[in-house]
């Protein structure tokens, strides 16, 4: 399926490719061509969404990743307080050493989901940011071809009633 842009080319060239009217800067161009690629830009439009839900979808992992390496670093660090306390008389050692490494990975955690969420926040901001620009440009392409139209229209009406006129 084409993308937003390849689409909106399509009706440049539409546009470009028209017939022309005489005397006037209007294009006369094929209504059904026109509805295609219309159609195409709505359904290329979810495309572009679900890209938009992809990234979110990879910051859920993100964080998740992050989730289960805090889980994991933490069973290292009770497993090795009690693999130390079971050791003979080092169990304060043991007990201080432990809960600097949870709190080591209890930083990390924090550093990773931090991170994680930062990342999540910077696509999701420039994914809004592309949808709406994508959005802009076609509102603007798609309102220049309906100008050209109604154009074309308004001069067919205008030689309709002029010839209306010369008939009567």
């Amino acid at each position: 399926m084409a993308d937003i842009l390849e689409i909106v080319d399509r009706i440049e060239e539409l546009a470009a490719s028209g017939r022309k009217v005489p005397m006037s800067k209007m294009v006369l161009v094929d209504p059904d061509q026109l509805s295609k690629l219309i159609e195409q830009l709505r359904m290329t439009v979810p495309d572009d969404y679900s890209r938009a839900q992809e990234v979110l979808r990879k910051r859920e992992d993100l964080l998740s990743q992050g989730l289960d390496e805090a889980r994991r670093i933490r069973a290292s660090a009770e497993n090795e307080l009690r693999s130390r306390v079971e050791e003979a008389n080092v169990v304060k050692e043991a007990q201080k050493y432990a809960e600097q490494l949870l709190a080591e990975a209890q930083q990390k955690a924090k550093r990773v989901l931090e991170t994680a969420e930062a990342e999540a926040k910077k696509r999701r901001e420039a994914a809004d940011q592309y949808s709406q620009e994508v959005l802009y440009q076609l509102e603007q392409d798609v309102a220049g071809v309906l100008t050209t139209i109604r154009h074309g229209i308004e001069v067919l009406d205008a030689r309709q009633s002029a010839k209306a006129v010369r008939s009567a």
